[in-house]
């Protein structure tokens, strides 16, 4: 695949479906279809089955749970020019976790310079380069999010005193 082409989701679904342990087989049985049926939804050489959205979704959950493989996901957002980022499941977030998430981000901010910086010493990225260089961005990208979910864990109902005080006097 060069820089420029785009997957195709459903042939990045049947390529997770095949790694899950039972193959298609067993994501067949798990979301109530027969193993026949769901090997032609894939095969090209019948055009009258097709993976509806929900069979996919399934499938695509499935496969994650139990392989942590998301190649759907990441192929479905892209043909949307989207970006698909992982979020892990978050308790709610103290005070040690926000600043390790926002030293996280810089760490991971100072990786991308440094990536660009290596990249462009000889004047050219080249096709490898630039790869490392989306992967470094994708990470910080994900560090960023990672840090919201932690900061959306604190979030309260309940006004701050200060803020209740300025508002008694009138104060923006």
């Amino acid at each position: 695949m060069t820089h420029t082409e785009k997957r195709d989701p459903i042939t990045a679904l049947h390529n997770d479906a095949k790694a899950y342990p039972g193959g298609i087989a067993a994501l067949a049985q798990l979301i109530g279809r027969s193993p026949g049926v769901l090997h032609n939804k894939f095969a090209d050489s019948m055009p009258s089955y097709e993976i509806t959205d929900r069979e996919a979704d399934a499938i695509a959950s499935a496969v994650r749970l139990r392989t942590g493989l998301n190649a759907y996901a990441e192929a479905k957002a892209e043909a949307h020019g989207g970006l698909f980022v992982p979020m892990p499941e978050v308790g709610v977030a103290g005070e040690d976790d926000v600043t390790a998430g926002l030293l996280e981000i810089m760490r991971t901010a100072g990786d991308l310079a440094r990536e660009l910086t290596e990249a462009r010493a000889d004047g050219l990225i080249t096709h490898d380069e630039f790869a490392s260089y989306k992967l470094r961005g994708n990470r910080l990208i994900a560090a960023v999010h990672r840090h919201l979910l932690d900061i959306e864990t604190m979030v309260s109902e309940q006004p701050s005193a200060a803020v209740s005080l300025d508002a008694r006097r009138g104060v923006r």
